[in-house]
């Protein structure tokens, strides 16, 4: 009996050495009612953002209007930029700074860029959403003009790094809500 016991103790060890530690683990995530709300602005424009998330004004040195869409639960922020166009060349120049802030710093690191046009004729609205997939800071950036006054561009961001395929599920839920954002701006 005393050698089966022994015998009984010496397999037990030996099927414990082959253990294999288990991958880490990503904890549940709970997410808010989705939805939106109107946000105020001492800009001229107006936007719906997401309900759980705030608005703060962000300082500016050259008086444009800048504001931070924070969703404090996901630690994330769409930076929105608004800036008055004064004629022509000006549109252009935001327009082509929109693709540079775009390209320039993420074409090595994004696998893919997607731009997708946005044309609201009712509002007289344009401009160009851009889909940024792969090892980005950024996985999204946008701007939004009627082309004679009025531009608006914003980015999202994580506020730390992150791994895109364990972000990949709260961001697709905040994009929802930030397209409808983008769907409900209007320049006063």
């Amino acid at each position: 009996m005393h050698k089966l016991s022994i015998f009984t103790g010496l397999l037990f060890l030996i099927g414990c050495s082959n253990y294999t530690p288990k991958p880490k683990a990503y904890p549940k995530i709970n997410y808010p009612k989705s939805g939106i709300t109107l946000a105020k602005t001492t800009c001229p424009f107006s936007i719906y953002i997401p309900k759980y998330s705030t608005l703060t004004p962000y300082p500016s040195e050259n008086k444009h209007c800048w504001y931070n869409v924070n969703f404090s639960q996901f630690d994330a922020t769409l930076h929105l930029s608004y800036i008055p166009i004064q004629g022509q060349h000006d549109l252009d120049s935001l327009t082509e700074d929109a693709y540079r802030l775009v390209f320039k710093p993420h074409l090595q690191r994004a696998e893919e860029i997607v731009e997708r046009e946005i044309s609201d004729t009712v509002k007289g609205l344009y401009g160009m959403i851009y889909d940024l997939q792969g090892k980005t800071a950024t996985p999204f950036n946008f701007f939004i003009s009627d082309g004679q006054n009025h531009f608006l561009r914003g980015s999202f961001y994580f506020n730390s790094r992150t791994n895109r395929d364990s972000i990949l599920p709260i961001y697709n839920f905040i994009n929802k809500d930030i397209l409808k954002s983008i769907q409900s701006i209007n320049f006063d």
